[in-house]
């Protein structure tokens, strides 16, 4: 199996496990918790395959995805170190 087909693979288990778990814990949260993480997460999602697509069709994806992902990185440092305060 090569590494494209796996993280495609992983990709689709993770979807269908948080939609599992949302399925399961429905009665902890409020319906607009749900959708709320269900949009953040398929948000997520998306970006993921884009980079994993990126990544395997060319130099120039690597290149995309190196910076995108440091892009990512850049801001949750930020938002962890109290956003400037």
């Amino acid at each position: 199996m090569n590494t494209y087909r796996l993280l495609n693979i992983i990709g689709l288990g993770s979807i269908l496990s948080v939609i599992v778990y949302f399925v399961a814990y429905a009665h902890e949260y409020s319906k607009e918790k749900i959708i709320s993480g269900l949009v953040f997460y398929f948000a997520a999602t998306v970006i993921y395959f884009l980079f994993v697509f990126l990544y395997h069709k060319s130099k120039l994806g690597q290149k995309i995805t190196l910076y995108g992902l440091s892009a990512i990185a850049l801001v949750l440092i930020y938002l962890l170190l109290g956003r400037g305060e």
